[in-house]
């Protein structure tokens, strides 16, 4: 099967997915935020198996158009999240509903300020130029490959993104640190989307791997969200006058208590830290295996 055949077909339905949820998003749909973010990573990240046989160039610009939309939904997409946790804890009792209340207002109204900069980066023309532009490069006349092309540049995208994770997790070392632990998750999500996409090209039944980081997304984006609810909340707390040791007191119990979910969270990372290294070496030693074959 010729790569526009089967490749250009992946990448034409994760455009689909990403303006079908997008109509919706604009409309301030929570599930639907969620599912055009994810769509626009998975299209990023679906582009450079083209890289061997498409203009370089057109396929940068496509890159650029498709980050700035992944960009504009994600702070709309975290106070999503920041909400849904708020409501988890306040039906789980485990702090003040005066002060869950206090943040959650701050939330909503940071919410709407950031979904009105989602609507001005995210236009309908902009959607359609991103369509025409991608339809253009995956045109059969546009590049030339075997799905063969296809599957090894999948491959060594993978083995490029598990030596990013590797590096990653070496660098986040044993102790808790926020922002490299999110940039572990960040390269572990890079990795499961190529991942994704060499399974669909080879029509692969496994998912060991996948399954195994998609556990360690889930986990480390939580700790993530919970993160970024923390620095909400203490930003509502500078805004009490300080005799209202009350409302501080209340705030302080609720940050504690994410505090110790992050380092419950990481705990679990740390036990499962040296198979997710065991993951990158197979991911990685399967790309050198690749190279010396074509050889």
């Amino acid at each position: 099967m010729e790569q526009s055949a089967l490749s250009v077909a992946i990448l034409r339905q994760r455009l689909v997915s990403l303006l079908t949820a997008m109509p919706a998003a604009q409309s301030g749909d929570e599930t639907s935020v969620h599912q055009a973010r994810v769509a626009s990573r998975r299209l990023r990240g679906a582009l450079p198996m083209l890289g061997a046989s498409a203009d370089a160039e057109a396929l940068d610009r496509v890159d650029r158009r498709v980050r700035r939309i992944t960009r504009a939904l994600g702070p709309v997409r975290e106070l999503d999240v920041a909400l849904l946790l708020l409501a988890e804890f306040e039906e789980r009792g485990v702090a003040s509903a005066d002060a869950i209340g206090r943040v959650r207002e701050a939330v909503i109204a940071e919410r709407l300020d950031r979904r009105r900069d989602m609507l001005d980066a995210i236009t309908p023309s902009r959607l359609e130029q991103l369509r025409k532009r991608l339809v253009d490069v995956t045109a059969p006349e546009s590049h030339r490959g075997s799905v063969a092309n296809a599957v090894a540049e999948a491959v060594a995208q993978a083995g490029k993104r598990a030596r990013h994770l590797r590096a990653a997790i070496e660098r986040a070392g044993g102790i808790y640190l926020a922002e490299r632990l999110h940039r572990v998750r960040i390269e572990a999500k890079k990795l499961r989307y190529t991942l994704e996409i060499q399974r669909e090209l080879t029509r692969s039944r496994s998912r060991l791997h996948l399954d195994r980081l998609k556990t360690q997304q889930s986990l480390l984006g939580r700790m993530h969200d919970l993160e970024i609810l923390i620095d909400r909340t203490r930003a509502v707390q500078a805004t009490l006058a300080a005799r209202n040791r009350r409302g501080m007191g209340e705030l302080d119990a609720l940050i504690r208590v994410l505090e110790d979910e992050c380092r419950a969270g990481h705990a679990t990372y740390m036990h499962a830290r040296p198979a997710l290294l065991k993951l990158c070496e197979s991911v990685i030693d399967t790309a050198g295996q690749s190279r010396s074959t074509a050889a």
